[in-house]
């Protein structure tokens, strides 16, 4: 079930938000559980066992783990459960995720056609499987350390992980972020958080149906199969891109944030306007922020963090965005997005790479990152290639422009662009300051979000809607 679709935006979440004030507090949490567990079934049907298997794995062997940690002469016994824990917690989401990409790995490598059989199984993906298996590793991980304590009740520890506006793709959540408001005594619905979460709900939606989807359109024209390309389509798809793909992710987290302040919940910020940033270190410190914290934590430091040698330093900056690139997806193309980055981030922290001194703002960071996405976007390396030559003019049998290339330059989708490039390339101390001229009055912030709202509704009877792209991680 997508936020932006008629059912949910009509009548799943008016009539969970409903039922969920008028109930007597100490009925809420099950209420939240039961309508959590429907939401996902509606999309992951059968592989909600899956979800099911882990939750119930993770909150016994966290419970052992808290025992074991009481006991200082058992730290070894404990050691070897956590690692256990975190290789079974792993094994769905490579079996699921990963195993075809990696016998096709194996295949290019050896030449030997090996499992091959393995693509007639006809393997889906667990909806959201990349979220909660990261919800879960941090778990068990801030247990084992002693950062939290394991939750006693099963209902709790479940809503952490099921809890709708977060399960299927994020913000990753940490279980000590909401540990408290998982008890229903201290969770309380306030009127100015309501008014807040509508608020920050709306603004998402608009992002996804009224920025997102019309960009996506242009961008799918483009990358349409046998498509001639112009070295004008190719940068207008890849700029789109750009945007759409923030626009559709933030605009998502809005959304999980907004919902869950409305029902007592406090999510940590996901984007701070990552375009803006004036490096590719910083952009990586505003973009999916709580991932990046969560490969910082869980993976960076562990390995030894900047605190050693400088060839470890860089070999853990390209161990971290080789995972996330396969956290992302499995295929080349992502794996050559990742390791784009990782490269950048090399090359600033050597001194090489200063884009400050060009003294053009944002726009490198935000250039670099654009010709990155052309990978990520990409159905393979083919593609790839393809996007890529005719954005930089490779080759003589690349125009620059086509008569069919009119139909792109619909007046609506240079409109948003324009829109888009002041939203997201604007400094953050103008942006922010007008900002605050504009949402200094709450009646004016109403007025705002319920203009907002009309003109979503309406975008989405008019033309559908599409998922979220990170549905597919």
């Amino acid at each position: 079930m997508v936020f932006s679709s008629p059912i949910f935006l009509f009548v799943f979440f008016p009539s969970f938000f409903l039922f969920y004030s008028l109930l007597p507090r100490h009925f809420r949490n099950s209420f939240i559980l039961l309508a959590s567990f429907c939401f996902y079934i509606c999309g992951a049907g059968v592989l909600t066992l899956v979800a099911i298997a882990l939750l119930i794995f993770n909150w016994i062997v966290a419970k052992f783990l808290g025992e074991l940690r009481d006991a200082p002469s058992l730290k070894r016994r404990s050691h070897l459960i956590f690692v256990a824990a975190i290789v079974l917690d792993l094994a769905p989401l490579i079996f699921f995720k990963y195993l075809i990409f990696f016998t096709h790995v194996l295949s290019d490598i050896t030449g030997l056609k090996l499992f091959a059989s393995v693509e007639t199984w006809g393997i889906l993906l667990p909806l959201g499987i990349s979220f909660y298996t990261f919800h879960f590793i941090s778990y068990i991980t801030d247990v084992h350390m002693g950062r939290v304590r394991p939750e006693s009740s099963l209902q709790k520890f479940a809503i952490y992980i099921f809890l709708f506006p977060h399960l299927i793709a994020g913000p990753v959540v940490r279980f000590s972020e909401i540990k408290q408001q998982l008890d229903v005594k201290r969770r309380r619905i306030i009127k100015n958080d309501v008014f807040w979460g509508m608020a920050i709900f709306v603004i998402g939606l608009s992002k996804k149906v009224l920025i997102a989807d019309p960009l996506g359109a242009i961008v799918d024209v483009v990358h349409t199969p046998g498509l001639t390309l112009t070295t004008y389509s190719a940068w207008l798809g890849a700029f789109c891109y750009s945007f759409q793909i923030y626009f559709d992710f933030s605009g998502y987290t809005d959304m999980a944030i907004g919902m869950a302040r409305m029902l007592g919940f406090r999510f940590p910020r996901n984007f701070n306007r990552p375009y803006a940033a004036h490096s590719v270190t910083e952009f990586w410190r505003r973009w999916h922020m709580t991932l990046s914290r969560w490969f910082r934590d869980y993976v960076y430091i562990p390995l030894g963090g900047n605190r050693t040698s400088t060839f470890k330093i860089y070999r853990n900056l390209f161990v971290i965005f080789g995972l996330c690139a396969l956290w992302h997806g499995a295929a080349y193309t992502f794996l050559i997005w990742g390791i784009g980055h990782g490269i950048l981030l090399a090359l600033e922290r050597a001194g090489i790479l200063r884009t400050e001194k060009y003294r053009l703002g944002s726009l490198p960071v935000f250039l670099f990152a654009t010709i990155l996405w052309v990978p990520f976007r990409a159905e393979n390396l083919e593609q790839t290639g393809k996007m890529l030559k005719a954005m930089f003019g490779v080759g003589t049998n690349t125009p620059l422009w086509l008569e069919a290339n009119r139909a792109l330059a619909d007046f609506k989708v240079m409109f948003l662009l324009v829109i888009a490039t002041i939203i997201c390339l604007v400094g953050d101390r103008l942006f922010y300051r007008l900002r605050g001229v504009g949402f200094r009055r709450p009646f004016l912030v109403g007025c705002y979000c319920f203009g907002l709202y009309i003109l979503a509704c309406i975008s989405v009877v008019e033309n559908g809607f599409h998922p979220f792209i990170y549905f597919q991680f």
